[in-house]
């Protein structure tokens, strides 16, 4: 299940970092977006299907030849998808542009994945000849890391200043998802190091780590969530602007110095000025309003409810069911029969030799307050206790000797 999760994140932090690329090119190059037509950035996650499917090649080929084919197959089954998912371009060098870039990604994906199998080979070569200048290989395709978050931020601001609410959008919810993605892949990371490096919890179960860990994980991406509402509730409320026209062509008359101000009429309402321009809006009914903010004030209870609920099953359900050593215990319930537990009517009665050896052991230890070692002969014991000239030592060490080598 861990390596799924580690598997995954890295797909999706993949399809993000490119999937975004595209829309961001086309809002800084084509001013007109009307001709790009909706819902680009969907379009652009096809890149998914290359990233999975040459992860997993690269993990399954076992040789240059098949991985090659491979990747030849994939490159031309994403040009083919990508060419059916773009016909809603409006223009041939838009579906250029759009093939063009799709297939410039799948190539990085590729020799990526190639360089990451080959920098496996020398990591196995450096580990036999342990070479002390070696470095682990950095795979950007597998590892998500939150300074990419910078990334979208900085699409963001870019398409929020040249006029791209659908980047806008795209960045924002990429950005969001990208952080739960973060998070999960850096909280499954982070505990299997903490599991190697400390060895003193080597006799707890993992699962019992990763079921504490989990419901704090819940409880931080319930609070990351709920910091990402009011960008979620703002979005139409944003100020677009298109540096592309700003114009620099302000012409300065240098014969009026001081222009006189016109005088504004008297009696005049500027607001009725403005609502005979732009006529009357027609504002929406307040029982609506209403409506919507009670709609959404209850599904967020009930998804607030849902994951408090989840914590708690996992604590209890795993408090109840399995005990730190990872075995499964019964719940025992409550009964008025009475069972009395006596001690068995007959033991095992020693034999002579097993009761002098008994005996040995019970005064040496009585004498001696450290543990003999393996190499101490009985005499060294004796003699480590204190009780080799004695008389009782003596008979005793008679009686051990017959037992112990005698019939």
């Amino acid at each position: 299940m861990r390596k799924l999760i580690k598997t995954t994140a890295g797909w999706i932090h993949t399809t993000l970092v490119l999937a975004i690329i595209i829309p961001l090119l086309y809002v800084l190059c084509v001013k007109d977006q009307t001709a790009v037509g909706p819902y680009l950035y969907l379009k652009c996650l096809v890149i998914l299907f290359p990233v999975v499917a040459t992860d997993l090649a690269a993990g399954k080929c076992r040789n240059l030849l098949s991985y090659l084919f491979l990747s030849a197959l994939t490159l031309a089954a994403t040009g083919a998808l990508g060419f059916v998912l773009a016909g809603s371009l409006r223009n041939n060098l838009l579906l250029l542009g759009y093939m063009v870039l799709v297939l410039i990604e799948t190539l990085f994906v590729i020799v990526n994945r190639l360089t990451a199998r080959l920098q496996k080979k020398k990591e196995r070569e450096a580990a036999l000849e342990s070479d002390p200048s070696y470095r682990p290989y950095y795979d950007i395709l597998k590892e998500p890391s939150f300074p990419v978050l910078l990334y979208f931020g900085a699409a963001y601001v870019l398409a929020l200043n040249f006029n791209g609410p659908s980047v806008c959008n795209a960045a924002l919810f990429s950005a969001v998802l990208y952080a739960v993605t973060a998070f999960l892949y850096h909280y499954v990371s982070e505990t299997d190091h903490y599991l190697f490096l400390n060895k003193r919890t080597g006799s707890l179960p993992s699962r019992r780590i990763y079921s504490i860990g989990s419901g704090m994980l819940a409880i931080y991406l319930a609070l990351l969530m709920l910091l990402t509402l009011p960008a979620l509730f703002t979005i139409a409320n944003r100020h677009y602007r298109d540096l592309r026209e700003l114009k620099s062509d302000v012409r300065i008359d240098y014969t009026e110095m001081m222009p006189q101000p016109e005088e504004e009429p008297v009696g005049e309402d500027p607001m009725a000025i403005l609502m005979e321009q732009y006529g009357d809006v027609k504002p929406a009914p307040w029982w609506l309003d209403y409506i919507f903010y009670g709609i959404t004030i209850v599904i967020f209870v009930l998804l607030a409810f849902a994951l408090v609920r989840k914590v708690y099953t996992v604590f209890q359900d795993f408090r109840a069911v399995n005990d730190e050593n990872g075995d499964i215990v019964e719940e025992l319930q409550d009964t008025d029969d009475v069972v009395n537990i006596t001690a068995p009517l007959r033991r095992r009665k020693l034999s002579e030799r097993e009761r002098i050896r008994r005996e040995y052991r019970k005064v040496i230890r009585r004498h001696r307050k450290d543990r003999p070692a393996v190499y101490e002969s009985p005499a060294e014991i004796e003699q480590n206790a204190g009780i080799a000239q004695t008389e009782d030592g003596i008979a005793l060490h008679s009686r051990y000797e017959t037992a112990r080598y005698g019939r």
